[in-house]
């Protein structure tokens, strides 16, 4: 089975644990001082035209924002799992909800077209969300709750989410 597929089907048991709908989330090995705060937000246009909120796309679910760029080699392979099981993941309730930082809508477009995916991304051309989420690079992943608390940050995709968790 592919790694990153094993990675997400844990994503989806830590979401659906007790302690994550309990809103005790598990520990963190990152100390992020966002966690425990409100999600960072902002207006950002999408590559299937529309400009809307970040956070309130998730429609009150918990989420999984994953920043990323076209040009990441770890965003392109694990992207292509994403694409394949996005669908899986939003039957669990959990939205999941693309940034890319730096970039066009063109580029962003053109990048899903010539790989084939049937993915929506916000575009952050101006990196407005780079400050207050303290991106220090792509991919990384915020897990967000239903109240639109930050809950877990990692900087990378996990090797070993059991680790994690």
């Amino acid at each position: 089975m592919d790694r990153f597929f094993v990675r997400l089907i844990l994503l989806f048991l830590f979401f659906s644990s007790p302690a994550w709908s309990m809103g005790h989330a598990p520990q963190t090995t990152d100390h992020s001082p966002l966690i425990g705060q409100p999600a960072p937000d902002a207006i950002l246009p999408k590559t299937d035209g529309t400009s809307v909120s970040v956070i309130s796309s998730r429609h009150g679910q918990k989420a999984i924002i994953i920043f990323w760029a076209t040009w990441c080699p770890h965003c392109y392979e694990d992207l292509g799992t994403v694409n394949a099981h996005i669908a899986q993941a939003e039957q669990k309730g959990i939205k999941i909800i693309l940034v890319d930082i730096g970039e066009t809508k063109d580029v962003v477009k053109d990048y899903f077209q010539r790989r084939q995916m049937n993915l929506t991304s916000f575009v952050d051309e101006d990196s407005t969300l780079q400050g207050p989420y303290r991106l220090v690079g792509v991919p990384t992943l915020f897990f967000i709750d239903e109240k639109g608390l930050i809950r877990n940050v990692k900087h990378a995709f996990p090797s070993d989410y059991q680790n994690f968790f």
